[in-house]
């Protein structure tokens, strides 16, 4: 695909007046060749830019400056209960590809950790649905239980 979209880009920028016309790149599939013009530099750290011109209150400075790591971190120490931890967990819920025989459930790091994979493993096997060492991935539950 990307060679029959060289192939027009070809044609189209060996005219000579696609280069004043488009401001693409001439090469498919790659931001080589790509300039931006002049006022797009300058437009991003001027007009464009969205907290150009506004005036911020000390306190809001100081807010956005403090250090927000351990004990300074206002959810330092706070108990999650266990509601609260069931809601934040994301469950897969993994399946033998053979017969579709359930085998349990398991949060995103337990599921990568027991079956061996990277989590971007898993995530392609959970969009996918496509079997991974005779498992299926899903964050569906497809048994009745």
């Amino acid at each position: 695909m990307l060679s029959r979209e060289q192939l027009y880009l070809d044609l189209l920028f060996s005219k000579g007046e696609a280069s004043f016309v488009l401001n693409n790149s001439p090469t498919a599939g790659s931001t080589v060749g790509f300039k931006h013009k002049l006022e797009f530099g300058l437009n991003r750290s001027g007009l464009l830019n969205p907290m150009t011109g506004r005036n911020f209150s000390p306190e809001f400075i100081e807010m956005q400056k403090r250090n927000k790591i351990g004990v300074y971190n206002p959810q330092f120490g706070v108990i999650k209960s266990f509601d609260t931890i069931a809601k934040l967990t994301k469950l897969v819920y993994v399946y033998n590809s053979v017969d579709m025989s359930y085998l349990g459930s398991y949060s995103t790091v337990q599921c990568s950790k027991e079956f061996n994979m990277g989590k971007d493993t898993l995530s392609k096997y959970l969009l996918n649905g496509n079997p991974f060492k005779g498992k299926i991935f899903s964050r569906v539950k497809l048994h009745n239980s």
